[in-house]
Formats: C-alpha cells, sequence, structure tokens
C-alpha cells in the first residue's frame, strides 16, 4: 500500500495519472475517498496525489493536527515523490490547507482550488459559533455517527440523495473522535487572511449557495487576491464535488485548463 514515512508519521495517499501534478486535499472527517468522483476525471489531464491526513482515513493517528502541520506534511509527501511545482485542490479544511501551504511555497504553486473554505476559520459570527459549539459537542458526547446523521441531512436534503446520506454515515465508521475535537480546536484559530498577498497565482473560490457561511465572505475571498475568480454553485451545498461532481470538475478542469494566468477581477 502506497504509505509515505515523513517526520514522526506514516502518510497514506493515492496516486492516479499522468501529466503535471495536482495535489487533493480532503476536508476534516474525511479521506482521500471523497475524491471519488474527482479522481478519475482530473486523471485523464493531471498527475493526481490525493493523501490521507494525519490522523485521517489511512494514515496513522500523529498528535499534531494544526492546518499548518497538515501543509507542511503535503509538502514532505510532494518532496518524497518529487514534485517541485504543482497545482493544489482543497475542500472546506483542506482549502485552509492548500491555501497555507501556497502562503508558505508559493513559488511552487503553478494554479490553486478553494472549494467552499475561507481564509480563516475564526468564530467571527454568531453563527460560526453556534455551528462549532453545535458540532463540538455532538462529536463529544455523541461521537461520529451521530454527528455525521445529522450534518449529512443538512449536506444532503434531497429525497434523491439518500445515497449520499448513507455513503456519509458508512465513512464516519472510521473517523476518530480525539482527533476530530482536536483538529476542530486548532482549525479556529487558523488564519491567512492578512497573507494573501502571497498568492501571486491564480485562484479559483467555489462556493455552493447554501455552504456555512455568508456569500459574502467567499466572494470578498476572491476580491481580495491578486489573481482570484470566483464561481457560484447555485442550489448546492457545502459538499459541492460530491453532490455535483459534474458542475464542480467542468468548473475545476477549466480553470487548470486555461492557457496562462492573467489578472482579472472575481466574478460571478
Amino acid at each position: 500500500m502506497p504509505y509515505a514515512r515523513l517526520p514522526g508519521v506514516r502518510l497514506y495517499y493515492e496516486q492516479a495519472g499522468r501529466g503535471f501534478p495536482l495535489l487533493l486535499v480532503h476536508g476534516i472527517g474525511n479521506s482521500h475517498r471523497d475524491w471519488e468522483f474527482q479522481i478519475p476525471a482530473f486523471s485523464r489531464w493531471r498527475r493526481v496525489i490525493a493523501p490521507d491526513l494525519r490522523g485521517y482515513g489511512q494514515s496513522e493517528r500523529a498528535g499534531d493536527y494544526r492546518v499548518e502541520r497538515f501543509a507542511a506534511d503535503c509538502w514532505a509527501l510532494l518532496d518524497q515523490l518529487g514534485v517541485r511545482r504543482c497545482e493544489l485542490l482543497g475542500h472546506s479544511m483542506g482549502g485552509a490547507v492548500v491555501l497555507q501551504m501556497a502562503v508558505d511555497q508559493p513559488q511552487r504553486v503553478r494554479r490553486l482550488v478553494a472549494a467552499d473554505t475561507l481564509p480563516s476559520f475564526a468564530l467571527d459570527t454568531f453563527d460560526k459559533a453556534l455551528m462549532f459549539a453545535f458540532r463540538y459537542a455532538l462529536m463529544g458526547l455523541f461521537g461520529p455517527r451521530r454527528l455525521a446523521g445529522r450534518v449529512a441531512k443538512k449536506l444532503y436534503p434531497e429525497p434523491g440523495q439518500a445515497a449520499l446520506r448513507a455513503r456519509a454515515l458508512a465513512r464516519s465508521r472510521s473517523v476518530d473522535r480525539a482527533v476530530y475535537l482536536e483538529t476542530l480546536r486548532r482549525l479556529v484559530s487558523w488564519s491567512v487572511a492578512e497573507r494573501l498577498d502571497r498568492l501571486s497565482m491564480p485562484v479559483l473560490v467555489t462556493v455552493a449557495e447554501h455552504d456555512y457561511f455568508p456569500l459574502s465572505e467567499a466572494r470578498a475571498f476572491a476580491a481580495a487576491l491578486p489573481h482570484g475568480r470566483f464561481k457560484l454553485f447555485r442550489g448546492r451545498h457545502h459538499e459541492v464535488p460530491l453532490e455535483a461532481p459534474r458542475a464542480f470538475n467542468a468548473a475545476v478542469l477549466r480553470f487548470l485548463r486555461e492557457p496562462a494566468p492573467r489578472r482579472t477581477r472575481a466574478r460571478a
């Protein structure tokens, strides 16, 4: 099985395809399996690398669950694989990880996609603080299956999305309660909001109409970037790569395959 031995942890990852390297980074409580609709599509054009972050999926539990640590692990993995320059795609907390990677080593990033994420996870509104308290309490008291069941109903509310709800429940069995809680505590103190000027590469910010945070914050994020783009998925929820994979994949591939960077304003 493909494991990378990094300082203090063994990291599981999968690879597919050939071409310019594209790293996919999953969100909190998830794993590389959440890219099941992206890996086959993107590997036709890219060398796709999809790790399980430390503490998640098939990677080892290893104590330090800060975004900065996740980002350093990903760069160490890419170093082991001989990747000097790449494209980055991260969803939710994975978006925080790829943003951290890019501000740490911007010269190594050709393009970046930040999906359903922001440059800060600070609890700066009542709704964000309420969501944090809800998730922390439900996970702490009842565990991952109960949390996954409640969250899945909000992420996949349509009658035809029963399979997605069942999938979320099934995959919650692999989530470590202590790892999730520590990651969540660390995540709300993370921010690169004051370092966005370092992101000189083209960046696509994608967001769902019914996401966890106001659309105005995602638009402001894209507008603050030197080469920011903005893509809204109307009628969708936080897990766009799973809920609307065809539309998501098309938007990402269109962005990644543009012939040359150019300065643009964020747009819907």
